[in-house]
């Protein structure tokens, strides 16, 4: 069974005094049976846009052809739109990243603002998935913020993030079942949860996620302890951020 983490993180983070190293995510990984990641910067890179660490993202992938995809997560609101844009094409089209991440908290974004609708036009443009930061940081980062984006385009993959972090799961699960093209990720969420949006949604909507490279275990025990079955888990831990994010496992 193929193990994709769809949600992890390297570099230093300034908003939640966080850090990842290379050496520590890819030791992680080969200790727990992950087999790929998606690896975004923190929020709270710095400097901002966080060049330095979209290079270290795109070096570790040359390094483990296969094993390390790329997002791109670039706050909006430190430089010109041309600027930001500009960054996340690099990111995209020169280092082959999957996807781009608004993450309302750390970056202060309001989905429906005209930076967070900048957001998800781009990556429609560049046919690369949006995952949106939800639940931690209420009422920018309520699941339901996603919706105008998700009408607007309705065939671009949004993943919500951490599906609600608990407070709001319900609410992540109801938009995701109201919207072809909306997914879960659930890193953080209960394992009763997880199963529930599974039952809900399918497990081809619901993907796993860990969200900081010490976290993998805590993030496997749970889903595997809360009764899923062989099908759920192999779409959950891997099959559906593989199809969402066009990743051949």
């Amino acid at each position: 069974m193929k193990i994709l983490d769809a949600h992890t993180h390297l570099g230093s983070c300034r908003v939640f005094d966080l850090n990842a190293t290379e050496e520590d995510l890819i030791k992680n990984m080969d200790e727990k049976g992950v087999d790929a990641a998606i690896v975004q910067p923190f929020p709270g890179a710095y400097p901002q846009p966080p060049v330095d660490v979209h290079n270290r993202i795109a070096r570790l992938g040359k390094k483990h052809p296969g094993r390390i995809f790329g997002m791109a997560s670039v706050n909006p609101h430190v430089m010109s739109r041309e600027a930001w844009r500009q960054e996340v094409e690099r990111c995209i089209k020169d280092l082959g990243f999957v996807g781009v991440k608004l993450h309302t908290i750390g970056h202060a974004i309001l989905p429906a603002s005209t930076d967070g609708m900048m957001i998800f036009e781009t990556a429609n443009e560049l046919g690369v998935p949006v995952m949106v930061h939800t639940g931690l940081g209420i009422p920018p980062a309520l699941p339901g913020m996603v919706i105008p984006a998700a009408k607007k385009y309705p065939n671009l993959p949004i993943i919500l993030s951490h599906c609600g972090f608990n407070i709001a799961t319900g609410e992540a699960v109801h938009v995701a079942s109201l919207f072809k093209n909306v997914y879960v990720e659930c890193s953080w969420v209960i394992g009763a949860d997880i199963l529930w949006a599974m039952k809900e949604l399918g497990p081809e909507k619901v993907m796993f996620g860990t969200d900081f490279t010490s976290n993998i275990e805590t993030e496997l025990v749970k889903i595997k302890e809360a009764g899923a079955t062989l099908e759920q888990l192999e779409w959950y831990l891997g099959k559906t951020a593989a199809k969402v994010f066009k990743i051949k496992l």
